[in-house]
């Protein structure tokens, strides 16, 4: 950092500290870890594909039948399939026992992980010992910054919260947790794997195995679809995606995202300057000093919507509030309210099929016969019924309802058009019609939109309805490419 000091807390660094420290790289994984991270991510994904591929029965699948037929081809039938899959599982637990073996061994050697004895006095000292002798990878183990870390994140992702996160290690709290998932569930899958393939000990025993390596496998993959999305997708992850590749991450991601490890570095950095020179000379500008202020004072933001959830009433803090939900509250409570409509009116949300009847009555208005030997139309129209007597009809009156009594609580009710900096209230409608048109269009196409499809659909595991939404992620991706001008 040249002649700054190393600081105890993180502070923002100036543009020129900034634009230095983006051009340094720091070393992060070695080139053991990343072959065992990429041997794991292709035996998963291997794993998977097959393993989708078996479960089938009269009654359920998990993938369609044209996945299906494309496997049974490569593999040349279930069988071959099968033993495969076995194979390459068992691969896997080899190299897993090597790695471990190992691993234990120098543990049982030393007794001491980070300095920190076994039977050290302190809660958090000695929650931190067992979980180093549990998972033999003191990086992964969970401390009390950790645990801050994860409450301060619940609290920002909820709104009521500005607090700085608390600086992390190499891996954040997060990706620990993930690493505590995998850790814990892969003996489990590496058993029940073994049961179920040369069934073991009883029928009961290999039963009880298939639910319980279904349940371990799919806790991975939920995990899993975050990690990926947080390392490959997520813009302030991509230098940690990267550093899987190349084993470097740039300075001043390690220091903002990373800072108890930075810290580290640059200290192990001061002290090789130090033994070089024969003293403190060289790195006596870097001395370790610790700032005045401290997270809580750096944290002293206004925030509007923590302001009014101190205050009256619990419907003056969730409906007058003027911030938005937190996404992830509305996505709860929009589960709910899909769960409520399964079970009060037996069929889920949806909102294409709405319009749709909207149009159908125009036409049955304007022009009846129409309507009814239409090939399209007249699924939604029968002489003497009114084609507005559905579920989803109402449903869209009460979403408008529902809008407009929220905006208005909120103190959001206004005219206004939304659009970007480069482009005119003209354009901006040309491009909301166009883009209103070519949805409609592909809901249709597609049987159903991001309600009926996605949501409902998913609710039920429907295949159609995750294909549509891998599909609708891919499009939106590549179209905010083109767009982002008209936003930005």
């Amino acid at each position: 950092m040249g002649t700054e000091s190393i600081p105890m807390t993180s502070m923002p660094p100036t543009a020129d500290q900034a634009e230095r420290m983006s051009q340094r790289q720091i070393k992060k994984h070695h080139v053991a870890i990343m072959l065992l991270h990429w041997f794991n991510a292709a035996v998963w994904l291997t794993e998977l594909a097959t393993g989708t591929a078996l479960i089938v029965s009269s009654h359920f699948r998990v993938m369609p039948y044209w996945y299906l037929n494309i496997v049974d081809g490569i593999f040349g039938g279930r069988a071959n399939m099968l033993h495969f899959h076995i194979a390459v599982g068992v691969t896997w637990m080899v190299v897993f026992a090597v790695y471990f073996t190992f691993g234990f061994r120098t543990y049982v050697r030393t007794r001491v992980l980070h300095g920190i004895p076994i039977h050290e006095s302190g809660t958090w000292r000695r929650f931190l010992a067992l979980q180093c002798i549990l998972f033999q990878n003191e990086e992964v183990c969970l401390n009390a910054d950790d645990v801050r870390w994860l409450k301060i994140r619940a609290l920002r992702m909820l709104g009521h919260s500005q607090e700085p996160l608390p600086p992390q290690g190499i891996y954040n709290a997060g990706q620990k947790l993930f690493a505590w998932l995998v850790y814990m569930t892969i003996p489990l899958i590496m058993a029940t794997g073994l049961i179920m393939s040369f069934h073991l000990i009883s029928t009961g025993v290999v039963q009880w195995a298939i639910v319980l390596h279904f349940t371990a496998v799919g806790l991975v993959v939920s995990g899993l679809m975050i990690h990926v999305y947080m390392g490959a997708v997520f813009p302030e992850e991509k230098p940690a995606f990267f550093s899987m590749i190349t084993g470097m991450v740039n300075e001043l991601y390690a220091y903002r995202h990373h800072f108890k490890w930075w810290r580290e570095v640059k200290m192990e950095e001061q002290a090789w300057e130090e033994k070089l020179a024969g003293g403190p000379g060289i790195a006596g500008s870097h001395r370790l000093t610790k700032v005045n202020a401290t997270p809580a004072q750096e944290a002293e933001v206004t925030n509007p919507y923590c302001s009014i959830t101190g205050h009256g009433s619990l419907w003056r803090r969730t409906f007058r509030a003027p911030a938005y939900w937190p996404p992830y509250v509305a996505g709860v409570v929009l589960g709910l309210v899909l769960l409520a409509t399964f079970l009060f009116m037996g069929q889920g949300l949806g909102a294409s099929g709405g319009f749709t009847r909207y149009v159908v009555a125009l036409l049955a208005w304007v022009a009846p016969s129409y309507a009814a030997h239409h090939p399209y139309w007249s699924n939604y129209y029968q002489p003497g019924q009114s084609p507005l007597i559905a579920f989803l009809v109402f449903e869209l009156i009460g979403v408008v309802i529902g809008g407009f009594v929220s905006g208005w609580l909120a103190g959001r009710v206004r005219i206004t058009v939304e659009k970007g900096p480069r482009i005119s209230r003209r354009k901006r409608y040309v491009l909301a019609l166009a883009g209103g048109i070519l949805t409609g269009y592909g809901a249709r196409l597609a049987r159903g939109c991001t309600s009926g499809l996605a949501l409902s659909g998913g609710a039920v595991l429907s295949v159609g309805a995750f294909v549509f939404m891998l599909g609708v992620f891919a499009a939106a991706f590549i179209g905010a490419y083109f767009m982002r001008r008209c936003w930005l």
